[in-house]
């Protein structure tokens, strides 16, 4: 068995796990990206240099990989790649190759996040108030329903890239002008949290779950971490399943207030910090495998994830010579 993982960047540790789990069941993984510096190709066990996702040949190229090395599932490890396999996912499977991603649908909601906002906020689930019309958040302002400072970010963005906080309304009429791409949200006040769960492919049903706490960012992924279990976090996250229906790895993220809870962002792949959860005892790749070998796995028991509360997740740079 063979997986290709697609725009693999910096993400090293998960190549490592995949070469793990794959070696166990005589499989090898596929790395690609499209810039040769990419760390995480020189970890696989074959890797292909490839034209960006936005090549006409983008589909013919990744079809032309899973034959050549006979590939048996597929991810992607960035948001705007999602779309495009989502949308290839019933015409790859006629060559039996599974591509591991969430439809298209579910694809879209996430990856606009005023899609997110407004599919939450009409299923009653709680969520940052998010804004894509000046005027409304002039009025809202001046009605006392939202304050500085406000976040700007884009609609499709990922890993905090074009994020900003403004704290007057001279900063935000002048970063909104020209760019009718951004979205506004209140700035929350709150801890932050994430949860990782794994949907399984063959019975919809959760089938690992990894909450934590973030203790520290940086450039958009987390840095430093401690676990926990919450059965609040964990229903609410139950909830959000149910209602959006995902399939495979998903990362959510949520900030914690003084009213509960809050929906902020939900990426149907898997997360930066991942690697914690795995090292937890939560094995996504294993489900994977067993997924695309036509074996369902359990369904986890809720509130009872097998791993201890309390441990500390710290990341670390390492560093290869090409």
């Amino acid at each position: 068995m063979n997986i290709l993982i697609s725009s693999v960047g910096r993400r090293v540790q998960l190549i490592n796990y995949f070469k793990n789990e794959l070696s166990k069941v005589n499989g090898k993984v596929l790395a690609i990206d499209c810039d040769p510096t990419a760390p995480a190709l020189y970890h696989a066990d074959f890797f292909e240099i490839v034209p960006r996702i936005d090549h006409p040949e983008y589909k013919n190229i990744i079809k032309d990989l899973c034959k050549k090395y006979e590939i048996n599932g597929v991810l992607s490890l960035i948001d705007p790649e999602l779309p495009i396999l989502s949308s290839l996912k019933e015409e790859f499977a006629k060559d039996d190759i599974h591509l591991i991603v969430a439809e298209k649908k579910v694809i879209d909601i996430c990856y606009d996040k005023y899609l997110t906002y407004k599919f939450l906020k009409e299923h009653g689930l709680p969520t940052v108030p998010t804004y894509t019309e000046l005027n409304e958040v002039i009025q809202d302002l001046n009605n006392g329903k939202i304050s500085f400072p406000l976040i700007l970010k884009p609609k499709n963005g990922s890993g905090s890239i074009g994020v900003r906080k403004v704290t007057n309304s001279y900063d935000l009429q002048v970063h909104w002008e020209g760019n009718r791409d951004l979205i506004v949200q209140p700035f929350i006040e709150g801890s932050e949290y994430c949860v990782e769960c794994y949907i399984d492919l063959i019975t919809n049903q959760t089938t690992s779950l990894f909450s934590k706490r973030k203790i520290n960012m940086r450039a958009g992924e987390t840095d430093k971490s401690i676990a926990i279990k919450d059965p609040v976090l964990n229903e609410l996250t139950d909830q959000l399943i149910e209602t959006l229906r995902p399939t495979g790895p998903v990362d959510i993220d949520f900030f914690k207030t003084k009213e509960g809870y809050l929906i902020s962002e939900i990426n149907p792949r898997f997360g930066g910090g991942y690697p914690y959860a795995y090292e937890m005892g939560q094995n996504f790749i294993k489900n994977i495998i067993n997924n695309l070998k036509g074996i369902p796995n359990p369904q986890y028991e809720k509130y009872l994830s097998e791993y201890e509360e309390g441990n500390i997740m710290v990341r670390y740079d390492q560093f290869i010579v090409l």
